[in-house]
């Protein structure tokens, strides 16, 4: 078996998906290696020479290349928990080979080779096997599956990645694809950004994450979920996402001429607006655990469909009184659903509602998406629309120029900046859907058409259409006998804390039993194993029940700080078992603590549902 049949078998059993778009790729046969070539080395191994503008430039030593490669990773540090590696560059191999070796397993490897046609000669002329085979690796070619990278990492970057991030490239890659590797740190510094905003979210809102995501189950029963939908709204109808920008004192009343012609669909933060114009719309949506109360506050707007997640301020969830639509599942909802074969779509919320009502339209299959009320910028020092400023912390160190749908340039704040960002990443990854931004005012969102919203209305809003009575004719998603199965499921939630919480003071007692063998330095081999098999079992139960997933916000904000501390590892054996039972105990701790406070909220859940 030659390199290539090796490199392909492996791909095929392990990677499927890319193996299917390389196999067109190969066949093809479009690239060429003309660039590339291979010298032996003194010490008997391979040097990779690419010439790149008729400059040649060699990627490894032409003496010692294995050696080369061990003092490239010697930079790094590679003992700490959690290990994220991305590296921009794969060449022949010989330094990743170096860098998995030192790796432990729990790593995680996000490798990205520019060059097509360099990855596709390394796959015909050299065994990159280990590589392929390795299941730590996440695998990103240009040309191929270069469009996955970014939603990939974002979607796998935690706070315990950034704790112990090794960003990295392949000597000399960074001078032969410059803009391409500016491009990619460009990538990285978006996904942890965003990280990082949601992990202070997290911290901040954690409790209240996890008491709505509790409270909001009784509202199972008689709902719906977005699946449901897909493939009932036809193409053709444009739908208008009402945001609550400066700008939508602009056109607000204009909307009035789209009504039943165009699915309107209202942020929280833009009804009372709506309402006060007497505009009906068909559709709001919140996602926010603590927005303020007063935003729904309106009567008139609790009958309306309310797009909405478990984790929603349970003030507006229980003022509703119209059909609630779960627009995307937690985990445990993920689990509860899926039971009755009840998927839900891809969803990437982009951290504001405005963002994720976007996705919710792309997963409805809505062709033409009209925005309004879209600013992501000041309109003199006024916030939201109705002359309303809200300042928020640190806004004024954070404020940016950009440029402004008039061909102006206008200020923003670094949280816009991040949406504007978002859409403007969420339109190039769409195909055959038309973005409007009729917002007539505040930053442009590049990639979308900018027009008023008069005209988007005499040249979109055609057809009659009532979601009203589409939903109207909707069951809800569970049948009685489906909803009392789930329904024992969700009473067992009790059981499971209660369950969780014993197993946790068990795990303290072994951790600390661990701690204190270390400590004296006394072997007490018996004891030491009895000890970490039972935390190794408890882990093991805990991690399998159904309800952790409730917890995982509130657990994650108290450990948080505790983990940060001890998370590097040292070269002392002793010194780092004593660094993950800190941990461990932090986990069981935070495990307690979560269910002391949440378990009279789970009560007073059960009875209702």
């Amino acid at each position: 078996m030659n390199c290539l049949e090796k490199n392909l078998s492996v791909m095929k059993e392990g990677r499927q998906a890319l193996y299917d778009k390389l196999e067109d790729i190969l066949n093809s046969g479009q690239y060429s290696y003309d660039n590339i070539e291979e010298i032996e080395t003194k010490d008997g191994n391979k040097a990779l020479i690419i010439e790149k503008d008729n400059v040649k430039y060699r990627l490894n030593s032409i003496y010692r290349p294995l050696s080369e490669a061990n003092k490239w990773a010697d930079q790094y540090e590679f003992h700490n928990l959690n290990i994220s590696v991305i590296m921009f560059g794969m060449g022949n191999g010989l330094f990743v080979q170096e860098m998995l070796r030192r790796l432990q397993s729990d790593a995680s490897v996000f490798l990205y080779e520019p060059d097509i046609s360099v990855f596709l000669y390394v796959l015909n002329n050299v065994d990159i096997s280990d590589i392929l085979s390795d299941k730590r690796i996440s695998l990103f070619i240009n040309d191929i599956n270069y469009s996955e990278f970014e939603e990939l990492l974002q979607r796998n970057t935690d706070w315990r990645m950034l704790l112990a991030q090794i960003v990295c490239h392949h000597p000399i890659y960074d001078k032969i694809y410059g803009n391409e590797y500016i491009k990619f740190l460009k990538i990285i510094n978006k996904a942890n950004n965003l990280e990082k905003i949601n992990m202070d979210t997290e911290k901040h809102l954690s409790v209240a994450l996890a008491k709505n995501a509790i409270k909001n189950l009784c509202y199972i029963k008689e709902s719906n979920y977005i699946s449901e939908f897909i493939g009932k709204i036809p193409e053709e109808l444009p739908v208008i996402i009402v945001a609550a920008g400066p700008s939508l004192d602009k056109n607000i009343d204009e909307l009035k001429k789209a009504e039943g012609k165009a699915f309107i669909f209202a942020t929280d933060t833009s009804v009372k607006y709506l309402i006060k114009h007497n505009i009906n719309f068909d559709a709001m949506i919140t996602i926010d655990s603590k927005k303020a109360g007063w935003h729904l506050r309106n009567e008139k707007c609790h009958d309306v469909p309310m797009f909405c997640v478990l984790e929603a301020n349970t003030k507006f969830m229980e003022m509703h009184k119209g059909r609630k639509i779960w627009l995307r599942s937690s985990v445990y909802m993920h689990d509860l659903y899926n039971k009755f074969n009840r998927e839900f779509p891809v969803y990437n919320n982009g951290g504001s509602v405005a963002t994720a009502a976007f996705t919710v339209c792309v997963s409805l299959g809505f062709k033409n998406i009209i925005l309004i009320g879209q600013d992501l910028a000041y309109s003199g020092n006024v916030t939201h629309a109705g002359g309303t400023v809200k300042n928020i912390p640190g806004d004024k160190d954070g404020r940016k120029l950009v440029e402004s749908v008039d061909g102006g340039k206008i200020w923003t704040r670094y949280d816009w900046l991040i949406y504007l960002e978002w859409f403007e990443d969420a339109i190039k990854s769409i195909k055959d859907i038309n973005v409007i931004d009729a917002t007539e005012g505040g930053a442009l969102i590049h990639g979308s058409k900018v027009m008023k919203l008069s005209e988007v209305i005499n040249q979109y809003c055609k057809e009659e259409f009532s979601f009203k009575d589409l939903l109207d004719s909707m069951p809800y998603t569970f049948t009685a006998d489906e909803y009392n199965e789930a329904r024992n499921d969700m009473l067992n939630i009790q059981k499971e804390f209660i369950d969780m919480k014993q197993k946790a003071n068990e795990g303290v007692k072994a951790a600390e039993q661990l701690i204190k063998i270390v400590n004296t330095g006394k072997q007490n081999t018996k004891s030491e194993h009895n000890n970490l098999k039972k935390i190794d079992k408890i882990n093991k139960f805990v991690g399998k029940q159904k309800a952790y997933s409730i917890l995982d916000a509130y657990i994650t904000s108290a450990v948080a700080n505790d983990v940060q501390k001890i998370n590097t590892l040292t070269n002392d054996e002793d010194e780092n078992m004593k660094k993950t039972l800190e941990i461990s105990m932090s986990l069981y701790k935070a495990l307690i603590q979560a269910v002391d406070a949440l378990m009279p909220s789970l009560e007073e859940t059960l009875d209702k549902i």
